[in-house]
């Protein structure tokens, strides 16, 4: 009965044991070493399978980086240090779990034997020397990006600097320099209006044009304003040049029409003596019936409107050169239906008739209010232009 237990058990650990080797045999051997460890630790009875398996795989993952980690060094570039502190870290990571373990000695009394490195010297070393590289890159991609207005290098330069916030919380003038780094990759955004219509546009619409929220807008490197501030150098003016602007007349027309509707009741059945029709059981008998109606009715539509429209224009600040223009055209309405009932009965009219009835004359908008919609149309349809151009 016992072999029962004993097989499947027997089966299982040597399945385990044959995966851990396929991961050793491909080199993935911090994975194994993960999952021996987990066999290991808090068993009283180690197998001695799993105790020389953790001993060969750990030595040839530190043999590994050990002797990468060499070759970086020889090769004496500035730029190793980073790739060498990401081995240290790797060791010290794979020394923590082992540690824990010694002295590990197997079931049978094999005794394993682990070298460990005094990592955290050299973790000290690397760790300086990769935020010294870090930092000189950051001075040199800074200097290039003064003298030739690139963008990406004081980008680069700043992400630089944010690196060794992971490995110094305070290092050397690495505040400041972000700041300086921030400032020399930011693009900056100044929104204009140009009225090119040749019509007079009141400077209450023009403000509320502008009145633009760039929250939705600003992004990381990217600074959009619509007041000019005078301690900035922009990049480009977006200018939303403005060249038609026409006002319809406000016109009435009229229309006659029926209006049908047609209600449905039900009525007594009755005989030829006016009696009503009673089923066998003495109720009375009823059918549906269907009534039409015809209203004769007059409508009455009150019409205006505004079309404003233009192009929206990137156009670079230093050289006036044109980047980018899009089409930009919306219209402010305004528009009323109200109606008279010329003949019929006004009970039986269609709902939609019966809400023009209910209408009424109303007077028209003055052109800045009309205006006053088109340019919060506008600033919507400019807002969306902008953020897909930049996204």
């Amino acid at each position: 009965m016992k072999n029962l237990f004993i097989f499947p058990a027997l089966a299982l650990l040597l399945g385990s044991c044959t995966n851990i080797n396929k991961l050793i045999d491909k080199g993935e051997y911090d994975t194994a070493i993960d999952k021996l460890v987990h066999k290991l630790e808090g068993k009283k009875d180690k197998k001695k399978e799993l105790v020389l398996s953790l001993e060969y795989a750990f030595q040839k993952a530190q043999d590994r980086d050990l002797k990468k980690e060499k070759s970086l060094r020889d090769e004496n570039l500035p730029e190793n240090w980073t790739t060498i502190y990401a081995l240290h870290n790797l060791i010290s990571d794979r020394q923590s779990k082992i540690e824990p373990l010694i002295p590990l000695q197997s079931q049978d009394g094999y005794q394993a034997t682990f070298k460990l490195v005094n990592i955290e010297e050299l973790k000290k070393e690397s760790k300086k020397n990769t935020a010294d590289y870090y930092y000189q890159s950051a001075l040199s991609l800074i200097d290039d990006a003064r003298k030739t207005l690139d963008k990406n290098a004081a980008r680069k330069a700043h992400d630089n600097l944010e690196r060794i916030d992971g490995l110094f919380s305070q290092y050397k003038d690495k505040e400041q320099l972000k700041k300086i780094a921030y400032s020399l990759g930011l693009e900056n955004f100044l929104i204009k209006i140009v009225n090119n219509t040749r019509n007079i546009i009141p400077e209450n619409i023009e403000t509320e044009l502008l009145k633009i929220s760039t929250a939705g807008l600003n992004q990381k490197y990217k600074n959009f304003d619509v007041k000019p501030n005078p301690s900035i150098q922009y990049d480009y003016n977006i200018i939303i040049n403005l060249t038609q602007l026409e006002f319809s007349p406000e016109r009435e027309r009229t229309r006659v029409y029926d209006d049908t509707n047609e209600k449905e009741t039900e009525e007594v059945l009755k005989d030829r003596n006016g009696k009503p029709k009673r089923d066998s059981l003495g109720k009375e008998i009823k059918q549906k019936v269907k009534t039409k109606y015809v209203a004769s009715i007059e409508e009455i539509t009150q019409s205006k409107s505004v079309q404003l429209g233009g192009r929206l224009e990137y156009v670079h600040a230093l050289t006036g050169n044109l980047d980018f223009s899009k089409p930009i055209n919306v219209e402010g309405i305004f528009e009323n239906h109200y109606a008279r009932l010329i003949k019929g009965d006004r009970d039986f009219v269609t709902d939609d008739c019966r809400k023009k009835l209910n209408g009424k004359m109303l007077p028209f908008p003055s052109n800045e209010s009309l205006l006053l919609d088109a340019a919060e149309k506008m600033k919507k349809l400019m807002k969306d232009i902008i953020h897909d151009k930049e996204k």
